[in-house]
């Protein structure tokens, strides 16, 4: 021993070295540490920043969505025969859907007048709110503008608008044409999906198609079925807006399908086995039970995209007019005097009072109207549907039958008078 009173170490011997299993306990308890701290630390950011853990499920979903479609389109390009296509649309087409949430402002019916006007001179409650519900579709991914039916926005105070990702945002409207029944909103959000538009006029009867949208406020909702039948008026059909139930005032050429369409579809998208949007579900005849009865009507694309192009570069849409009120379909005996092997054309049978530019014209009460433009008519509807879609100011050419003879006539098309 030393002087200390601690032993001696042999030089070149060292100390005894530690046991194996001390080394081992220390690794377990620093790794135990580490996993324990990061634990710690994960919770802590949940805890104390909720918006982080929103962010997280938020990426996750938008990850898993856009996966999902992204394989979906491609499975359709390469597999255009199989058994699982429309599982397949369905999934490439979601995230392009959205429900819409509206919460509107209603005045009491004592707070009207006698004539129905608004009163606010004291007489009634205030204004209550009511929340409706709808569908719309994402038209353009990169300024957020989407879809939807005019009666599903109609006394809007808010409107909220909800992903297929989860996520919910304010919309605010663009525009809108009450007389065809379509609205553009816009909402401020990243990482958006558009549906793509086709071409109804394509379209035949049989055809599968998907229907998408958001039913009684049930999420992200698909329904199969096929086209009934195409140009069906919109005259006879109301759909449910602004409390009890409004028309559209322009009569349409609808498509009409038996894929359960339900109350909440509206605005929702109809799409062909392409996953394209041929139409905009707008309203049913619906069953004593208020559900779908296998008779839902869709505003066609071909509509549709004319409408929603106007009202994204203008603001609003200005229908065409020229003044005839009243028109009647071809006989047959008509068609055989002009040599026709079907009824086809419009016969003119009432004008609006005043000048119009069909009178401008020289166009006459029995006058049967066969082209418009290039375009030959094949009814009365047929010919109403382009003249609305043409742009006022217009000068159109017109081929007319009268009194044995074959004319053509040169109308320049104005603007639809808003009180119609």
């Amino acid at each position: 021993m030393n002087e200390y009173g601690t032993p001696n170490q042999t030089p070149g011997i060292p100390r005894e070295a530690s046991s194996p299993s001390q080394e081992q306990s220390v690794s377990l308890f620093a790794r135990f540490a580490f996993v324990f701290g990061f634990i710690l630390i994960v919770a802590g950011m949940f805890a104390f920043t909720p918006q982080i853990a929103k962010q997280v499920a938020y990426f996750w979903n938008i990850g898993a969505e856009r996966a999902k479609a992204e394989v979906a389109r491609q499975l359709l390009a390469e597999y255009p025969h199989s058994v699982q296509r429309t599982a397949w649309v369905a999934q490439a087409v979601a995230p392009g859907i959205v429900g819409i949430q509206v919460i509107t402002t209603r005045l009491p019916e004592d707070a009207r007048s006698s004539s129905g006007r608004f009163s606010f001179g004291g007489r009634g409650a205030p204004m209550t709110l009511n929340v409706e519900i709808g569908s719309g579709v994402i038209m353009d991914a990169q300024e957020g503008y989407i879809l939807t039916n005019d009666h599903v926005i109609a006394n809007a105070h808010i409107i909220h608008v909800r992903l297929s990702d989860g996520r919910e945002v304010e919309a605010e409207i663009i525009g809108r044409d009450r007389a065809v029944d379509l609205a553009v909103l816009r909402i401020d959000a990243e990482d958006l999906e558009a549906v793509e538009w086709g071409d109804s006029r394509q379209v035949v009867v049989g055809e599968q198609v998907l229907a998408m949208g958001s039913p009684f406020g049930l999420q992200h909702t698909v329904t199969s079925g096929i086209i009934s039948a195409t140009e069906r008026d919109n005259a006879r059909l109301v759909t449910r807006g602004e409390g009890r139930g409004r028309r559209p005032t322009i009569p349409q050429g609808l498509l009409q399908t038996d894929t359960a369409i339900n109350f909440g579809n509206s605005g929702g998208a109809l799409v062909d086995m392409n996953g394209k949007l041929i139409g905009i579900c707008t309203a049913i005849i619906a069953a004593d039970s208020g559900g779908s009865s296998g008779i839902g009507f869709a505003i066609p694309s071909f509509t549709a995209k004319q409408i929603y192009e106007e009202i994204v570069s203008q603001g609003e849409v200005k229908h065409g007019w020229i003044g005839v009120t009243g028109l009647d379909n071809v006989t047959s005996h008509e068609a055989r005097q002009m040599d026709q092997k079907r009824p086809m054309g419009a016969i003119v049978t009432f004008f609006s009072r005043g000048d119009s530019p069909a009178r401008s014209a020289g166009l006459q009460r029995g006058d049967i109207i066969l082209r418009w433009g290039e375009t030959e008519i094949s009814n009365p509807l047929h010919l109403v549907h382009l003249v609305t879609l043409t742009e006022p100011g217009t000068k159109e050419t017109v081929e007319i039958f009268r009194n044995g003879e074959f004319l053509k006539l040169e109308i320049t098309v104005g603007v639809r008078p808003t009180n119609l």
